[in-house]
């Protein structure tokens, strides 16, 4: 994965590239819940599972590769748990926002919802991004980019009869 330089600073490009799957997420949450009495708290409990996801999937490289740690314990700002931790962190998000949203008595339907939409939209910047990048091959970001707009026409057909929230 690349690594940005700014200054004398060198930023991880993954981290750049989950960070701004994180602002599409949040940022299609602020437009999808508009007006909903508990948006605050769903936006919220969203940004928390993220930094929860993000946490593990940091740490879960001590989980693969505990001696690393042990002998050198700044490895852990450098490496990650790769895609085995992303899976892990993914699992531990999804549970820790579904408990979060039963606790507050929140509709199940909500929280599926809510839960889709922030994943589509990031992954479809995370996706334009890796395009380019160069990381993505064309013909998936495409069928991705046709995905999104079949699902956001045919949430907008739902929304103006009346049938969708948001």
């Amino acid at each position: 994965m690349y690594n940005f330089q700014i200054g004398s600073m060198v930023v991880n490009g993954q981290l750049i590239l989950f960070a701004s799957f994180y602002l599409a997420g949040w940022l299609m949450l602020h437009y999808r819940l508009r007006g909903h009495q508990d948006k605050k708290m769903i936006v919220s409990l969203a940004s928390n599972a993220f930094l929860l996801w993000l946490l593990i999937w940091k740490a879960s490289y001590f989980l693969f590769h505990p001696q690393e740690v042990i002998a050198a314990p700044m490895s852990l700002l450098y490496f990650d748990g790769g895609e085995w931790g992303q899976w892990i962190a993914s699992l531990v998000a999804i549970a820790y926002s579904g408990y979060a949203f039963r606790k507050q008595s929140l509709p199940a339907l909500l929280w599926l919802d809510s839960g889709v939409w922030f994943s589509f939209a990031g992954w479809m910047v995370y996706q334009a991004l890796l395009l380019m990048l160069g990381e993505s091959p064309s013909i998936y970001a495409l069928l991705l980019a046709g995905l999104g707009l079949a699902a956001w026409t045919w949430y907008g057909e739902k929304r103006q009869r009346g049938e969708a929230h948001g």
